[in-house]
């Protein structure tokens, strides 16, 4: 090697992202889907700890001479909800897709969605609230109508 020769080392430049995740909840298992267009399968890792009950996804690539493009992600997957041990992913299209069997099928889908639905109270506050707009309408209505303008 010449004497004279320098060494020259290229310092990446990291644009952090937070990809957008797709819940799906059905009842043998849960989906996460993940769009990962432009990335490859060798640029992000997914792990999961079996003992903590998580699932780690985190990935880089470049985007353009030093600049490159990474995101961390990290979900919850309780053993008591999920088979961790079971949990799969799959990378197709430019979508990652992590499929978490559930220890029990759910029977309700609704429950996650409207925690209202399966208590009636939702039934029980909807009359109450009904009235209160009514009187606050009546109130604003009569206030209005009240007021007389003065030398037009």
């Amino acid at each position: 090697m010449d004497s004279n020769s320098e060494v020259v080392t290229i310092i990446r430049s990291y644009e952090d992202f937070m990809p957008y995740c797709k819940f799906q909840n059905e009842e043998l298992h849960d989906t996460y889907q993940i769009p990962l267009y432009g990335f490859k399968i060798e640029q992000f890792k997914v792990c999961v700890n079996d003992k903590k009950g998580t699932i780690k996804i985190e990935g880089e690539r470049p985007v353009d001479g030093n600049r490159w493009s990474r995101f961390r992600q990290s979900f919850k997957a309780s053993p008591d909800v999920y088979r961790v041990k079971d949990i799969s992913a799959r990378f197709q299209n430019g979508v990652l897709s992590l499929i978490l069997p559930k220890t029990k099928p759910s029977t309700d889908h609704t429950s996650n969605r409207f925690p209202f639905a399966n208590t009636g109270l939702l039934l029980r506050i909807a009359p109450a609230l009904v009235v209160m707009v009514a009187v606050g309408g009546y109130g604003i209505f009569k206030y209005f109508t009240s007021m007389h303008v003065i030398g037009s």
